[in-house]
């Protein structure tokens, strides 16, 4: 097996109250009991053609369901990593606006005094809980939290009424327990106070039983809005045995095929433009031809856990939307399902002590038997990654197209159904568009401290307009000095080492979706036009210089170093104590010997 462990890039508030009478006179807008109820499903490290109704190979009945009686973006972004996407889509603001630079774990603790590197949601942000709750809404958050520092920003504190939730990046589907060494454990909160894990079921059921168990207990004659978040297909990707054996011999053929079935069967959708072809693999890319047979078996493996995982979620997605079905509640409910950013790259060692010591002791194994299974350990690694993200280049934690342009589905009132919908969408976005679609005002009130950025979609998802950004309308994004910024077709790039050269790049994505022509000497003045917008953004929402010897990259590994070496002090310690007692224990002996 290769020897890493994890290429883990590796890893409200006060509501204004000239807002909330808006609300309640904007002409033309429900009455409290007609709104309605709006259902946000996250998932996590799914990459853009995982879903079957975009083409992958995992059964998602129940997501292309939702997505037939709806629309699936085809142009829709998040961020590189997890929390500041999801803090974007609960605020409706850029993830600096509202201090989640990056995820804690790629932070300097010399940036936490910068406002937008604190990892504390600032006072008077208002999420999308806090803006429904002033229109009567019921809201619900159950699952993945992982929005800054542990417990400083928990669901309660930001418009939520009642939640289920863990807050770290990942943990263990079954058990309290980290998939990492940077964490002793994983802190679980119900309405917002500590808890232990509820019970030993795996994670997709516990959180619809909760979400099931909120909504039953809620005002019938009131709106909800539940965020559901799940772990899929986070590490450690488990799912239950039978969701793994349903896709025996699926993956047998290796990556390099899987890249060229996607990138056929996205075509034939309508997905990926006829004429796209397939980015390169990262150079230190294996071959799939050059695994030993072991290790092959090992790979397919922990691919099908991968399809499983996602299986698993939709089933019990599945038992969500039965229950509203029965209550009457589906057909008036908003859904959105959409990924937190794109595939995770990392990878599993079975061949390094020090890692293979820690996963013992914390009861984890990578036996192929029952890879993916309970007590195991797996990660799908980068070659499956880039399968994951085809028809773009890379995955997670980058700024290229695939870490950050995933599948959105939106279905529900007031939406007219179409296929593959091409116009751009934004994370901050969706905020805005909730809130125009069950009545409310899309915009901020004049006095908010941090105003929404996005922009409504309703214009798009009604046929009423082809785009809502305009070919001179510039967005940036930024995690940890991976950066982008989007104008029209054009994209401007720029990615730290190992896997970039700190350096912006030039690419047009209407005839190059894999970013492998940098055009910057042919359009000098458009270069020099991006590079001046993305100024202009880093500035007005506070990007910070870290310097050329920052790499999030080393961040991580630093902080994986240190927490391993604090979980083996004892034993090392132990270790000398026992070799300084064997010692006097011998030198004893020998005087002993001598003394006869």
């Amino acid at each position: 097996m290769p020897n890493r462990f994890v290429s883990f890039m590796v890893l409200a508030s006060l509501f204004a109250l000239s807002y909330g009478s808006a609300a309640q006179t904007q002409p033309n807008a429900p009455s409290q009991t007609q709104r309605p109820n709006v259902l946000i499903i996250m998932a996590d490290d799914v990459g853009y053609m995982d879903f079957g109704a975009y083409g992958g190979e995992a059964a998602t009945p129940a997501i292309d369901a939702i997505a037939a009686r709806g629309i699936k973006m085809s142009r829709y972004y998040t961020s590189p990593q997890c929390g500041p996407s999801r803090a974007m889509l609960l605020t409706g603001a850029d993830n600096h606006e509202v201090g989640m630079a990056m995820i804690p774990e790629t932070l300097p603790d010399n940036m936490r005094e910068t406002p937008a590197y604190s990892m504390k949601l600032p006072q008077g942000a208002l999420t999308l809980a806090d803006r429904l709750g002033a229109a009567g809404y019921q809201s619900y958050a159950v699952g993945k939290w992982h929005i800054g520092d542990v417990g400083a920003n928990l669901p309660r504190k930001h418009g939520f009424d009642r939640s289920l939730i863990f807050d770290s990046t990942g943990a263990d589907n079954w058990a309290t327990r980290s998939y990492l060494p940077i964490y002793d454990t994983i802190q679980w909160f119900e309405d917002d106070t500590p808890i232990a894990r509820p019970n030993g079921e795996y994670s997709s059921k516990l959180f619809v039983d909760r979400m099931i168990d909120y909504i039953d207990g809620g005002a019938a004659d009131r709106p909800f809005f539940g965020y559901l978040a799940f772990q899929a297909v986070h590490i450690p990707v488990q799912a239950p045995r039978h969701f793994i054996e349903n896709y025996n011999g699926r993956f047998d053929k290796g990556w390099h095929a899987l890249r060229r079935e996607r990138m056929a069967k996205g075509k034939a959708l309508g997905l990926i433009p006829a004429d796209a072809t397939l980015p390169p693999q990262p150079q230190d890319a294996r071959q799939w031809d050059t695994l030993s047979a072991e290790e092959k078996a090992f790979y397919a493996r922990a691919m099908q856990a991968n399809a499983g995982m996602i299986e698993a979620m939709d089933f019990h997605l599945n038992r969500l939307f039965q229950h509203l079905e029965r209550r009457g509640k589906l057909k008036n409910t908003i859904v959105i399902i959409i990924s937190d950013n794109g595939p995770e790259s990392a990878a599993v060692s079975r061949q390094n002590p020090l890692v293979d010591f820690w996963l013992s002791r914390q009861g984890y194994n990578s036996d192929i038997e029952t890879l993916g299974e309970e007590d195991s350990m797996v990660a799908i690694g980068m070659e499956w990654a880039t399968a994951a993200a085809v028809p773009f280049a890379r995955y997670k934690f980058h700024a290229t197209e695939g870490g950050h342009r995933v599948p959105m589905i939106i279905a529900g009132p007031g939406i007219k159904p179409k296929d593959f919908e091409p116009a751009r969408a934004h994370v901050f976005d969706i905020l805005p568009t909730v809130l125009e679609l069950v009545g409310l005002p899309a915009r901020s009130a004049s006095n908010e401290p941090v105003p929404i950025r996005g922009r409504s979609l309703v214009p798009v998802l009604t046929g009423q307009a082809d785009e809502v950004y305009g070919a001179e309308d510039a967005v940036g994004i930024e995690v940890a000095t991976n950066a982008a910024l989007y104008k029209g077709d054009w994209k401007l790039q720029k990615m730290p080492p190992p896997s970039g050269d700190g350096q912006w790049h030039l690419y047009n994505l209407a005839n190059d979706l894999g970013e492998s022509r940098d055009v910057q000497q042919d359009y000098p003045e458009i270069f020099a036009e991006l590079k001046s917008d993305y100024a202009a953004y880093a500035k007005e929402v506070g990007i910070a210089e870290l310097g050329d010897d920052y790499n999030p990259s080393q961040q991580v590994a630093l902080g994986f170093a240190v927490s391993l070496l604090v979980f083996l002090w004892p034993y090392a310690l132990g270790l000398l104590l026992a070799l300084i007692m064997m010692t006097l224990l011998s030198v004893k002996a020998i005087r002993a010997i001598r003394a006869r």
